[in-house]
């Protein structure tokens, strides 16, 4: 039973280093060796930080299915079960034995397990600001995944304490790991964060958004201190972004075009996929897509809450005929990359913390995004108006779920074809968090369930 708990303590096999095959990622734990004899220059630390980002795009996790549980789990979009995609998640019903959460989960670990083995092993000018740039790099990354596995699998939005193991080590002979209190897990992602701020160095960033680069540390510091509703520093790391003068916001005129591959400025992080690399039937393209798959919808609900003069309007597809929308405009082929983190996010952080103090320049932050997509500009920077232009600008990118629930909102059936039992999710309902897997709660006696399942 042990073996099923090597999902959290990865194993790197000899022969780690001699290929870039997906193959020589997953788990081994029949070869495995001690990790510094193959690590040894800051080249085989980019070469592991680069696997992370590889595992960070798997359908499992970012490349599609961590996106689309926000979505078809909230008021913009439903599971139609055209291929059978997503019907669980859709209706707010999973088994600790499905594969949705134990897929998720396996994934997410397996990309905090290379950053792990970078940030724990020590090579050639181990102290030169290149590898501690890279080290920086890969606290950045376990703080994401573990914040994503936290705001998936926690109880913070069902009423319990159960956050999620904070795994630090790729091997230290410990196969027991227990669940830590939600507000630790939170204050161990903000270490790393504040970890990856301290070592990373702008000579050293990549020109390219598909890296995390000292500002996108600021970025996800924006997103973590809005969640701990840490508003005050939500906007100091908010505007360490925006007054750097790196990014901007597309015009109404060159927003729809740029989904179709890189982001370039408009982008702080996105995974990068090309013609060769990309995930073929499994891409976000085809689930949201009408063709053999198609599983994604979009509720009439969202699509009405657009202007016809909004840019964003006419990302979607709209058949009269059959009543059917869906998003076509974001991801539209195979090789577009995924946002993780937008500057549109950043800039609706700053407004969403402004607002939440009371700040006098809450309402001229906010119009920034409207003003850019030929929609009407708001009269008052409410907490709402965030949200509602949150849900407009972020829509089909994996936030709404979680903006709703961090703000302790129901999830509310807008539509009839959307597929939960009742009229509503209620805040505080067991049913918010995935169940940890059947695998891991059997292989680890500390591993606690949670609870309704």
């Amino acid at each position: 039973m042990k073996a099923l708990i090597f999902s959290i303590y990865i194993f790197i096999g000899t022969t780690f280093l001699t290929s870039c095959s997906e193959d020589f990622l997953e788990p081994e734990v029949t070869t495995s060796k001690d990790v510094e004899t193959n690590v040894n220059t800051a080249e085989d630390l980019e070469g592991i930080i680069l696997g992370a980002y590889d595992r960070m795009n798997a359908s499992t996790y970012l490349g599609r299915d961590y996106i689309v549980y926000a979505e078809v789990r909230s008021d913009n979009a439903f599971s139609n079960g055209n291929s059978g995609r997503f019907v669980g998640p859709g209706q707010f019903f999973l088994n600790a034995t499905d594969a949705y959460p134990s897929d998720t989960w396996l994934q997410i670990y397996r990309v905090i397990a290379n950053a792990n083995i970078v940030i724990n092993t020590e090579v050639t000018d181990n102290e030169s600001e290149e590898v501690q740039h890279l080290k920086g790099e890969a606290y950045a990354i376990r703080a994401l995944a573990h914040m994503d596995l936290l705001r998936l699998y926690g109880e913070q939005y069902s009423g319990g304490t159960l956050g999620v193991p904070y795994v630090t080590v790729y091997n230290d002979g410990e196969l027991y790991p227990s669940r830590l209190p939600i507000q630790e897990v939170w204050d161990k992602i903000g270490e790393d964060l504040q970890q990856a701020e301290t070592k990373m160095s702008l000579s050293y960033d990549s020109d390219s958004p598909t890296r995390i680069t000292t500002l996108g540390v600021f970025a996800l510091q924006s997103r973590y201190h809005l969640y701990t509703k840490n508003y005050t520093a939500v906007i100091d790391a908010a505007n360490r972004v925006i007054g750097s003068g790196a990014y901007n916001l597309a015009d109404a005129e060159t927003y729809a075009g740029l989904w179709a591959g890189s982001g370039g400025n408009t982008s702080v992080l996105e995974l990068a996929f090309t013609s060769t690399d990309n995930l073929s039937n499994d891409a976000i393209y085809n689930i949201y897509q009408g063709a053999s798959y198609g599983d994604i919808e979009v509720t009439a609900d969202l699509y009405d809450s657009y202007e016809q003069s909004d840019v964003r309007k006419a990302l979607y597809t709209y058949n009269a005929a059959t009543g059917k929308i869906r998003m076509t405009g974001k991801y539209p082929n195979l090789t577009a990359n995924i946002r993780v983190i937008r500057y549109a996010e950043i800039v609706l952080n700053y407004a969403e913390a402004l607002a939440q103090t009371g700040a006098d320049n809450a309402l001229e932050v906010l119009n920034m995004i409207p003003a850019k997509r030929g929609a009407s500009l708001y009269e008052e920077a409410t907490v709402e108006n965030v949200l509602t232009e949150r849900r407009k600008e972020l829509a089909m990118e994996g936030h709404r779920f979680f903006d709703l629930v961090r703000n302790g909102k129901d999830i509310v059936k807008v539509d009839s074809r959307q597929t939960f039992s009742g009229d509503k999710i209620a805040f505080g309902s067991a049913l918010l968090p995935f169940p940890i897997p059947q695998s891991e709660v059997n292989a680890n006696p500390n591993m606690e369930q949670n609870d309704g399942y």
